[in-house]
């Protein structure tokens, strides 16, 4: 069976791994087409995947960013139409799935971001099939539940990689790993965590990981905090502190699943998937925690969930789900 998986950003290669690593031990056949954009080219280097590089990012303008949709829906349906898949798949990019459509071709379309709603909407009709985490709910024919989180896929078979964190590994005070918001400043809601850290540089060793260089400068004035500047691995980082508070999304739930205690800082609308560690204990949302706060989250023993179980069974649905569409398509040619 042959199989087309569309990755246009760095998550979707993580995600996409321990599923390709699955498929291709059974046998089947697996092809990358990939965007330049984020780390996505480099990731898929850094293990060793071939890929076909087909289109890159737009940037912020809208006519450029739909002229670009376009363009590369184009060229991958040419890609398609040479390469004859039997099923493509993708993960919250609906660019694969319209050149599926386009070539009369099954594909699975996985997502877990509900606010991308245009998108989603747009999508769901032309998938042969829609899978999701368990977050979300869909009491639709084509609609399937995977157990866990998009996070508990790619981190349920993760090794560890500690280069870059020896310092840190030998450090005895409980760590704080900081991920700033996107924003041109290090303040949320109008409030400076900056004063915040300061208080908490003095007891517990601070982590940042800022987004931009006014961050950076915001926090390295800091007596005792570290600043990462090099890359590193996140997951491998997160198992070496005792608390996480990120003002985005994927690093706090990757914190979740791997059984850390989190404070999501971030001041826009909550995903679904944020919501359901929220609900079980897993995370807690404030924009501006105080000192307190964080003091009594960082000393908590939090709820343990088997995420890394929840992860392999997630595989083992995709894969059946997948190779599904292949005896489907294989009754239809009999026929």
């Amino acid at each position: 069976m042959k199989i087309l998986i569309d990755m246009s950003n760095s998550p979707h290669v993580l995600f996409f791994r321990p599923i390709i690593k699955e498929l291709e031990k059974r046998g089947h056949n697996v092809i990358i087409t990939a965007r330049e954009h984020a780390q996505t080219k480099q990731l898929l280097d850094l293990f060793g995947m071939k890929y076909c590089l087909i289109g890159k990012h737009a940037g912020k303008s809208i006519f450029k960013k739909l002229l670009n949709a376009v363009l590369r829906v184009f060229e991958l349906s040419r890609y398609v139409s040479k390469e004859n898949p039997n099923v493509c798949l993708s993960h919250q990019s609906p660019y694969i799935i319209y050149a599926a459509f386009l070539n009369g071709k099954r594909s699975i379309y996985i997502f877990d971001n509900d606010q991308a709603k245009l998108q989603n909407y747009l999508t769901f009709p032309l998938a042969t099939k829609i899978m999701h985490p368990e977050s979300l709910s869909y009491n639709k024919n084509k609609f399937i539940m995977y157990p866990g989180l998009k996070e508990s896929v790619y981190l349920s078979s993760w090794p560890d990689n500690e280069i870059g964190l020896e310092k840190i590994k030998k450090i005895k005070k409980k760590k704080i790993l900081i991920r700033t918001e996107i924003s041109g400043s290090a303040y949320h809601s109008g409030d400076s965590l900056v004063h915040v850290v300061k208080r908490l540089a003095s007891k517990y060793q601070i982590i940042i990981s800022p987004r931009n260089e006014e961050q950076k400068k915001s926090y390295e004035e800091i007596k005792g905090v570290i600043i990462l500047e090099a890359p590193v691995d996140g997951p491998t980082l997160i198992k070496n502190v005792d608390l996480v508070m990120g003002g985005g999304g994927t690093m706090n739930r990757e914190a979740a699943v791997l059984g850390k205690p989190v404070i999501s800082l971030y001041s826009g609308k909550l995903l679904a998937s944020d919501n359901y560690l929220i609900e079980r204990g897993l995370m807690v949302h404030n924009p501006n925690p105080s000192f307190e706060l964080i003091e009594e989250i960082i000393n908590k023993r939090g709820r343990k969930i088997n995420f890394a179980k929840m992860g392999k069974e997630a595989v083992k649905k995709k894969i059946k789900e997948i190779e599904s569409l292949q005896y489907f398509s294989s009754r239809i040619l009999k026929n």
